[in-house]
């Protein structure tokens, strides 16, 4: 997940962490691979971000990194069903099967990032199309 946009301005946090933090942030920006300043903007920027939405956490898995509702799905899936849904929590909620509480803390969330949820709207129906022409594809040499 990018959190800066292009064209943004670049600004300057100096902090002192204890050494043992940075020890860990650096183990772990090694671990996944990154740079232990990328790894500690995401942690900002994410830590925020969930001071800001009380009941959004971020997960990782095979599609990347993206805000999800505690104990729930993620973001985008429950806007999906909400826009089927005319924006209803309730409605999504009952189609789901989850707290109506939680649909409301993805709108909410959805309120203030849509460019964000709408990419991952965008992408994981672009991957679904993939996997439904794959699987088209595996059918029809199974007949042919």
């Amino acid at each position: 997940m990018v959190y800066a946009m292009s064209g943004d301005k670049r600004g300057q946090l100096s902090i002192r962490p204890s050494e043992r933090t940075l020890d860990r942030l650096r183990e772990r920006a090694h671990q996944l691979g990154e740079k232990h300043t990328v790894l500690a903007e995401r942690y900002l920027v994410e830590g925020m971000r969930m001071d800001e939405h009380p009941g959004i956490q971020f997960v990782d898995g095979p599609a990347g990194r993206r805000p999800a509702v505690t104990g729930g799905p993620d973001v985008w899936e429950i806007v999906m069903v909400a826009k089927d849904n005319a924006g209803s929590p309730e409605q999504t909620a009952a189609y789901l099967e989850i707290d109506p509480r939680l649909a409301a803390t993805a709108l909410r969330y959805y309120g203030a990032h849509q460019e964000e949820i709408d990419a991952w709207i965008a992408r994981m129906d672009e991957l679904n199309e993939r996997a439904e022409d794959e699987w088209r594809a595996a059918q029809a040499a199974l007949s042919a």
